[in-house]
């Protein structure tokens, strides 16, 4: 039950590191957002492949809505939160033996010891709550949804941790995995593979593409948003102490929410860099 409860912690510790950077390094240039036919609609100044990103702090005044402020600041971003989280995920969930079992980890992660194999999983969503979708946009509503498959070492017990599951407007953010699997109606697109995500692997890998490469705003954009995943992890390695998710549910709240603010002000500090 403890190291169960470790689990849920640590899931909730990093959907909202997830939705803090969001918030403040928003890349979209939202303008309207409505909610019609079970459906949150986003407005964007859609940008030219030449024009250089609008970002900055989550423009807060347009949706009130907590549920659909989260599903803006998630939509789309399964695959940042993949790569961003990865530091902080094997942080607060990999013990020393799962780390035995981990590819790729190169740095000294000071692991505080939540013993658990995790597992990088690509499906399809068949049954979203509530969808979300950008205007002007690509339809994504095909598109495979990326979460973490975490066993505990010694259990039968796998579970699906999904930090971008609010942009189909899904609150809990730690489901066992059948549950996940049969309520959400999904699709395995591939078998799990192991995680081994650094801040940066989705950044490195789109500087390969060519497409993702045709004018100098596209490079130039990957550099900031290379530049702000550095400042976060920074944050992870130098503010994340290895009593985190000990403690009464009193004590991990007050921690929680110091975790928010701090890295909410040490995000933002990025702008006078």
């Amino acid at each position: 039950m403890r190291q169960r409860r470790k689990l849920l912690r640590a899931a909730n510790i990093l959907k909202a590191a997830l939705l803090t950077y969001r918030e403040a390094v928003y890349d979209i240039d939202l303008t309207k957002a409505d909610f019609q036919d079970g459906i949150l609609h986003l407005y964007q100044n859609q940008r030219s492949i030449t024009t250089r990103s609008k970002r900055g702090p989550f423009p807060s005044h347009i949706i009130t809505s907590i549920e659909h402020r989260e599903a803006a600041l998630a939509h789309n971003q399964c695959t940042t939160a993949m790569a961003l989280l990865g530091c902080l995920t094997w942080k607060l969930l990999a013990g020393e033996m799962a780390r035995k079992v981990i590819t790729g980890v190169s740095q000294d992660l000071h692991l505080l010891g939540v013993v658990s194999t995790i597992e990088i999983l690509d499906l399809h969503i068949g049954k979203p709550l509530v969808p979300t979708k950008l205007i002007p946009g690509p339809d994504s509503s095909d598109c495979p949804h990326t979460v973490l498959k975490v066993q505990r070492l010694f259990t039968d017990e796998d579970w699906i941790l999904d930090t971008a599951g609010c942009q189909y407007g899904f609150r809990d953010v730690l489901v066992p995995f059948e549950k996940y699997i049969a309520d959400k109606a999904c699709r395995i697109s591939s078998q799990p593979t192991a995680y081994n995500a650094t801040e940066t692997k989705d950044l490195d890998f789109f500087s390969t593409l060519s497409f993702m490469n045709m004018t100098r705003t596209q490079r130039e954009d990957r550099e900031l948003e290379r530049k702000a995943r550095l400042h976060f992890a920074a944050f992870v390695n130098t503010r994340v102490g290895k009593d985190l998710l000990d403690g009464s549910d009193a004590g991990f709240k007050d921690k929680f929410d110091s975790f928010v603010s701090g890295l909410n002000l040490h995000m933002l500090s990025l702008a006078d860099k």
